[in-house]
């Protein structure tokens, strides 16, 4: 019976750590982020002098010529990242239809994934909450969609950037 009670508590314990762990742990690659190219995509060198495309996680900007506030979207997302080192991480998908990196970049690696850091060095979270960018958030790739709900809704409250029509400026969720 103690043999049992010693099993169940270790198979507990493992099971906690490895989950802990995982929640914990991400790998974020350390890039420079060469062009804005709108809002919600970048393109950026790798260590290796790769050059790639990345489609910002979790929110969408206003699209060039075909929305309001397209223009301080890309100007924001500029002076954020342009010829700047940033970091990526990886949720669970590679790459979207048309190629590009799917990533969360962060200005600087946090060293706990607290609202507060998600918030001030996420930059879609940055960008939700200026009012530059709404969700945009497709299963599997959720690993902060509580945390930018309750962003953009800060953002949409206090009628930040774009909130301030009465009518949404881009698409939200349509792909």
């Amino acid at each position: 019976m103690k043999d049992k009670l010693k099993y169940i508590f270790l198979t507990i314990f493992v099971l906690l750590f490895l989950y802990f762990y995982k929640s914990t742990s991400s790998s974020f690659d350390k890039v420079y982020v060469t062009k804005v190219i709108d809002g919600d995509t970048i393109r950026a060198t790798s260590s290796d002098d790769s050059n790639f495309k990345v489609r910002l996680i979790g929110i969408n900007a206003p699209e060039k010529g075909k929305e309001k506030y397209w223009k301080e979207s890309k100007s924001y997302a500029q002076k954020l990242m342009e010829n700047k080192y940033c970091y990526l991480e990886k949720d669970t998908s590679d790459k979207d239809k048309y190629g590009r990196y799917l990533r969360y970049v962060w200005l600087k690696k946090p060293k706990k994934k607290n609202f507060k850091n998600i918030e001030e060095l996420n930059v879609s979270a940055i960008m939700l909450k200026k009012g530059l960018a709404r969700t945009y958030t497709f299963e599997p790739d959720t690993l902060y969609l509580k945390e930018f709900k309750k962003i953009e809704k800060k953002a949409k409250k206090f009628k930040r950037g774009f909130w301030i029509y009465k009518k949404p400026v881009t698409r939200g969720n349509k792909r």
